[in-house]
């Protein structure tokens, strides 16, 4: 929950500094590079384990097999597994390509703020 506030929360403000960076600073598609790094760190860990575990915390490996909703806080509980041994479940490789993505679209941020600095001297 913690880990998509943050995400959320710096994918907004990366944003705001693209559109401000184009407009008044190119220091701000530098802001704009280093929060999507940022928000790119964020995500790790990767567990394998993630699809047994509900949002509150509690281990969902422990729930009982006839109940769909978890014993702690109530909510359904949505076991995700893998369909062969040593694949990571959906939602921990969804992270894992979301990652990718940021660490790609800061490197070519900071690429361009580089271009940009050099272009103008």
């Amino acid at each position: 929950m913690t880990r998509t506030l943050c995400t959320s929360f710096l994918l907004v403000a990366c944003v705001t500094c693209l559109i401000i960076g184009f407009t008044y600073s190119y220091l701000f598609i530098l802001a704009s590079a280093i929060m999507l790094a940022i928000t790119a760190a964020i995500q790790f860990p990767f567990r394998e384990e993630e699809g047994w575990e509900c949002a509150c915390g509690y281990d969902l490996s422990y729930m009982p097999k006839h109940s769909t909703k978890c014993p702690e806080c109530g909510k359904n509980a949505k076991l995700e597994w893998s369909a062969s041994p040593g694949e990571l479940p959906r939602k921990t490789a969804m992270r894992l390509r979301q990652t990718v993505l940021f660490m790609i679209i800061s490197l070519v941020l900071f690429l361009f703020f580089a271009f940009l600095v050099f272009a103008n001297r």
